[in-house]
């Protein structure tokens, strides 16, 4: 019997989703509730995994939720760490993806100890965001912590579905972000894992997207106030989940990602990537296939600082923004407020305006910060094995109309924006459960098109020249600042 209702969660960095999908893939309900982020230090960040469950209960109870559920999956960031204790409890706060605690000192450290062929093994570059450098970290300065351990995970999904199943899985995708994973083969990799001394009894099962995790236990089902014993799947993290909710599985289609964080990717297979690359590589959450994902740090997290800076609101910004794009201004910024990820790694680099002049208000820096966004963007796309003629936005910042139509000029591809861009990561995990639960999976109809105007393509050209050579300048700046 086809599936006639599916629960996905989605829990992001900010905040946790719930949307509950009808048996074609069409969106009926949708809710969500915040995800607060600590910095108990400079350069930490932290969350309380439990507020993830917490959220995720609030945000299902908003649903209310009045037919039967065939199947529940899930989608949420990636590159956390985790710790357990043997009640399955959080022994400490989860450290993030974005979290700069390791330094270059530690990375060399650890990598004394390491295999020769660590990057060919995992598939990607080193790189201090790696799980394994933090778990290095804790046992150094939280030894009691890693001794109680029991448990580690590194989705913040994977965090839910354990309070949901009983069961610690990962999804290949976010496996491969923790720098302990065996791209070709897909498995925890014993060399690595032998040579930082880590048990592979404290990791969880990596298992496919689509994969069954196990029944919805009944206490999470009464939590929840759903009937015990649903289906819970594995789903994928955020990079993977996007890919196949914007369809860029596709060889030819890759997505840009544009929420807290941001990213550009593009699905291929192992050979084409040929890893280690300058961008990171992830084990596709289904198949055999890779996704070749270049990472930045500030997306919509540019955007609020500025509305937060400005005192204006971001829909307000967006607006205003709009005004100035007839005579673009003078104004350049650079969005590295809390380093960079990609196409470069580097934690310490910060953000600037440039071209600066009086005449400048609130409404031309708004706009120079969407165009630094759409800069980004193109930096991280010259970084991929690929030249497409489009681009498909995703994100709660790709719905400004402003936005998507600075990253056509930028990169010159036609740009893509699904009518509802905020869920298509929820989307992608319902993509690749559709085929295991006899569901379809047909979007909405009604992506806005956004094609480049030829008369700005100049303009773009000469201030991309000048972004990049301002981001080697702002690097260079760093030890003085």
């Amino acid at each position: 019997m086809a599936a006639e209702r599916v629960l996905i969660v989605d829990v992001g960095t900010s905040s946790v989703k719930a949307v509950l999908f009808d048996g074609h893939g069409h969106a009926l309900r949708v809710a969500d509730r915040p995800v607060a982020t600590e910095a108990p230090q400079p350069g930490f960040a932290e969350q309380a995994s439990g507020d993830w469950w917490q959220a995720t209960v609030e945000a299902v109870a908003e649903l209310a939720i009045d037919h039967a559920i065939d199947a529940i999956s899930l989608s949420g960031s990636m590159q956390n760490v985790i710790v357990l204790g043997r009640d399955g409890a959080p022994l400490r706060p989860a450290i993030l993806y974005s979290d700069a605690r390791v330094d270059a000192s530690r990375v060399a450290a650890v990598g004394e100890g390491l295999p020769a062929d660590f990057e060919a093994r995992i598939g990607n570059r080193i790189d201090p965001a790696l799980c394994l450098y933090r778990l290095d970290w804790l046992h150094d300065h939280e030894p009691e912590i890693m001794a109680a351990a029991s448990r580690i995970l590194f989705g913040a999904k994977d965090a839910v579905i354990l309070a949901m199943t009983g069961r610690a899985v990962v999804d290949p995708s976010t496996a491969t972000t923790t720098g302990l994973m065996n791209l070709a083969g897909r498995n925890w990799d014993a060399t690595i894992l032998g040579a930082i001394g880590l048990s592979p009894a404290l990791l969880p099962d990596i298992l496919e997207a689509d994969a069954l995790a196990g029944p919805l236990l009944p206490g999470a089902a009464a939590a929840l106030g759903l009937p015990a014993s649903i289906p819970v799947h594995v789903g994928a993290g955020d990079g993977g989940a996007t890919a196949w909710g914007t369809a860029s599985e596709a060889h030819d289609r890759p997505h840009a990602y544009l929420g807290t964080t941001g990213w550009i990717a593009a699905a291929m297979p192992l050979e084409t990537a040929a890893p280690p690359r300058a961008s990171y590589t992830l084990a596709a959450p289904v198949g055999n296939d890779v996704v070749v994902i270049s990472p930045f740090l500030a997306a919509g997290l540019a955007i609020d600082w500025f509305a937060h800076v400005a005192g204006r609101s971001v829909p307000e910004l967006y607006g205003a923004a709009a005004t100035h794009d007839a005579e673009p201004p003078s104004a350049l910024f650079l969005p590295f407020l809390i380093g960079e990820r990609g196409p470069f790694i580097d934690r310490a680099v910060r953000g600037a305006f440039l071209g600066l002049d009086r005449a400048q208000q609130t409404e031309a820096l708004a706009y120079a910060v969407l165009e630094g966004l759409a800069f980004a963007i193109r930096d991280n796309l010259d970084a991929l094995p690929v030249r497409p003629r489009a681009i498909v936005l995703a994100g709660g910042v790709a719905g400004a109309a402003v936005v998507a139509q600075l990253v056509a000029d930028v990169t010159g591809a036609v740009v893509e924006v699904p009518p509802e861009s905020r869920l298509v990561t929820a989307y992608g995990a319902y993509r690749m459960l559709a085929p295991v639960i006899g569901a379809t999976s047909a979007p909405e109809a009604g992506s806005r098109i956004v094609t480049p105007r030829p008369e700005r393509a100049g303009r773009a050209a000469r201030r991309f020249t000048a972004y990049r050579g301002a981001t080697e300048a702002a690097r260079s700046l760093t030890a003085d600042l």
